[in-house]
């Protein structure tokens, strides 16, 4: 049995689940088997986690934590379109290397973030940094800068999806890359930086 300080247990905890997580799935992530995989009684999880759905929560808000500091841009200081492009390939580099973690984040299994403080808050805070980064380089309206960034970040966002996709048809000698939009997809996946820049080029221009 694991030796766990006392103090920390809930930490320990979720560092446990976010690896069962990303090693497994979140399908199968539950309290029975991250205790029995941190070698805690049945019980001692449910003292930090009441639901299943409040460990997901925790496991999604250190990813949000994590998916924050690895895009994160200091906008105290003047903001440039590659520093823009490197967000995006970080955002996308997180979600293709960190892919399970990265469906329990955006997708239903949490259902209202607002019943989970600082999840939503940690999520909010991705999304913000992303936005006050973008918005120094649209000399927009308000209204429009959202617009233009939620295109983005929508653009982005779909492109995880994209090249995980293309990754998997890359690694699969029985389909041919060249057919259908896997072939766009892997074509930019090789160029990754170039057409980001093009992209976000467009989207502050128009």
């Amino acid at each position: 049995m694991k030796s766990y300080h006392h103090g920390n247990l809930k930490q320990e905890l979720i560092d446990c689940a976010c690896r069962l997580c990303e090693r497994d799935g979140y399908t199968k992530l539950s309290i029975r088997t991250l205790a029995k995989e941190s070698g805690v009684s049945q019980t001692a999880p449910y003292r930090h986690f009441e639901t299943k759905e409040a460990l997901y929560a925790s496991v999604a808000q250190d990813g949000f934590n994590k998916l924050s500091k690895a895009i994160h841009v200091d906008v105290d200081k003047k903001v440039n379109k590659k520093q823009i492009v490197d967000m995006a390939i970080k955002y996308i580099e997180f979600g293709l290397k960190n892919a399970n973690t990265y469906d329990l984040m955006f997708g239903t299994a949490v259902g209202n973030f607002a019943e989970y403080p600082e999840l939503l808050e940690s999520a909010n805070s991705s999304y913000e940094n992303f936005r006050s980064s973008f918005s120094q380089l649209a000399n927009d309206s308000d209204e429009v800068i959202a617009f233009k960034c939620i295109t983005l970040w929508s653009m982005v966002h779909g492109l995880v999806g994209i090249l995980r996709k293309a990754q998997v048809v890359a690694d699969n000698s029985m389909v041919n890359p060249e057919a259908g939009p896997m072939s766009s997809a892997i074509l930019i996946a090789g160029n990754l930086e170039d057409h980001l820049d093009k992209v976000i080029s467009g989207i502050i221009e128009n």
